[in-house]
């Protein structure tokens, strides 16, 4: 079953920190300024995230539709 989260925040909260997944995938991430990374790179984060937050969205939104539809 999946974890069922109450909030936005909750769900940003469950996913994986931008500075690991680049400190992962290689590409350097600083605290401040990152000018200098491609779009490439910055895709690259954003995507694994990204694409973590829209499965989890699915599965929230699912889980509302069943409940929805019992709840009838």
């Amino acid at each position: 079953m999946t974890e069922k989260y109450n909030s936005m925040e909750e769900l940003d909260a469950s996913l994986p920190d931008k500075h690991a997944v680049a400190a992962e995938l290689g590409i350097p991430l600083d605290q401040g300024h990152n000018e200098d990374l491609t779009t490439r790179e910055v895709g690259k984060i954003g995507g694994k995230i990204g694409g973590a937050k829209v499965k989890k969205l699915i599965e929230m939104a699912e889980d509302q539709m069943v409940e929805t539809k019992t709840n009838k």
